[in-house]
């Protein structure tokens, strides 16, 4: 195994492809969240990434359009004023204002600004200083998230449910969709998918349930340690990718109920979705994967494409932190030109990762699999005979067989 670990802050010169604390906070935990205005205090550039990166993303985002003039003088009235304007012409359910690098820099007090807002309008404003700079990566844009949206968790009493729980750090709502009707399956009630289904309300009755599930430990187990802290609701890090994982965590759910037909559930499954896999392993047999991918999902997809009978040949994450246990590739924090020459050396058959190189692995004319499932979801059993469908049409696509004939796409 070869390892280039590059999880700690990056150096002048140093040419890094990481995302920064408001894409963490903004993007990829506070987005999903459904009737919600996200406004963006910050020059139109930092509303980048508001919605091709999540596909399921529900609110509205602008920004503030900050100027230099507005730089110079400060831009907190301008921001009052756009918050007022778009509660008045959207009636959210909330409104999420981000800090920037520029207006964190010239000292504008969004908290104030936010507070001042909600006590004119009755509706919850809520300021995140998730200004760029402020982490090394997007990971502490998570925690920010994640602590922001907690005191909207505080807001009211403690009703407990019985047989309900969150899933915690499940961003797709094709998965969680899936995810709710197995656990309905086997008598147990989701009250919040964190942040895939999740509305203002269904955040404050997360106080509610009686377990916590943690799909992915580094953008939301923050939000279950705090949870735990202050209401004694445990929490378990379990993964529903690939039949192994997903039987493995139904056993580990009913350790923590009574009278759940997990053993029933798992055998009715288990025993329709075999003899559908088993078409798709044919085609997929002794076939190279190469994963890119943040380092939780990286680490999640590799018993999937083994149970396909598919080779992982390699693994780049950003930030990970951590090296997968298993016998191949691994990098971290690579850039684009980096990436390219990996890619060129391993040649695999396919590679699984997000939009933000899917332009780069086209012109290589290698087969490209978005492994976030953006038309259908890939958790559980019927996720999993999903993804199988995905991974093989993809593969076998006659567009692969044309670009190579021609010498690639950038003829």
């Amino acid at each position: 195994m070869v390892s280039l670990e590059s999880c700690f802050e990056t150096k002048a010169g140093d040419f890094t492809e990481r995302g920064c604390s408001l894409l963490g906070c903004r993007v990829v935990v506070c987005g999903q969240v459904k009737n919600v205005v996200h406004l963006v205090h910050s020059p139109i550039g930092c509303a980048y990434y508001s919605w091709d990166y999540r596909m399921d993303t529900k609110g509205y985002c602008f920004t503030t359009d900050m100027n230099e003039i507005d730089i110079v003088f400060g831009g907190e009235n301008k921001l009052l004023k756009a918050v007022l304007l778009a509660i008045e012409e959207f009636s959210p359910d909330a409104v999420f204002i981000y800090e920037t690098c520029s207006t964190s820099i010239i000292g504008d007090d969004i908290q104030a600004v936010a507070k001042k807002a909600s006590d004119l309008t009755g509706i919850p404003v809520i300021a995140f200083n998730c200004a760029g700079f402020r982490g090394k990566s997007q990971n502490f844009g998570h925690r920010i998230a994640n602590l922001g949206l907690f005191n909207i968790i505080l807001d009211g009493e403690r009703k407990e449910m019985v047989n309900t729980v969150n899933l915690i750090g499940d961003f797709n709502k094709k998965d969680s969709e899936i995810l709710e009707r197995l656990f309905g399956e086997i008598g147990i009630k989701v009250i919040c998918t964190f942040t895939a289904n999740a509305t203002i309300d269904k955040i404050r009755d997360m106080k509610n349930a009686e377990l916590n599930i943690v799909m992915c430990s580094k953008s939301s187990i923050f939000l279950a340690e705090l949870m735990e802290e202050k209401y004694g609701i445990p929490y378990v890090e379990l993964n529903f990718f690939g039949l192994d994982n997903c039987c493995k965590s139904l056993y580990k759910i009913s350790e923590y109920f009574n009278n759940l037909n997990v053993e029933e559930v798992i055998h009715e499954n288990m025993s329709w979705i075999k003899m559908k896999i088993d078409k798709y392993k044919n085609i997929l047999e002794d076939k190279r994967v190469f994963i890119c991918h943040g380092a939780q999902r990286a680490i999640y997809w590799i018993k999937p494409f083994e149970e396909l009978g598919m080779k992982v040949v390699g693994i780049a994450t950003h930030f990970g932190g951590e090296i997968p246990n298993f016998d191949g590739l691994v990098v971290d924090n690579l850039s684009s030109d980096e990436l390219e020459k990996i890619l060129e050396k391993v040649r695999p058959d396919i590679v699984v990762s997000d939009d933000k190189i899917r332009h780069l692995v086209h012109k290589m004319s290698i087969p490209f699999f978005n492994g976030r499932g953006q038309n259908r979801g890939y958790s559980g059993f019927e996720g999993f005979l999903n993804f199988a469908k995905d991974v093989g049409e993809t593969l076998n696509a006659k567009l692969w067989y044309l670009a190579r004939d021609f010498g690639g796409f950038n003829v």
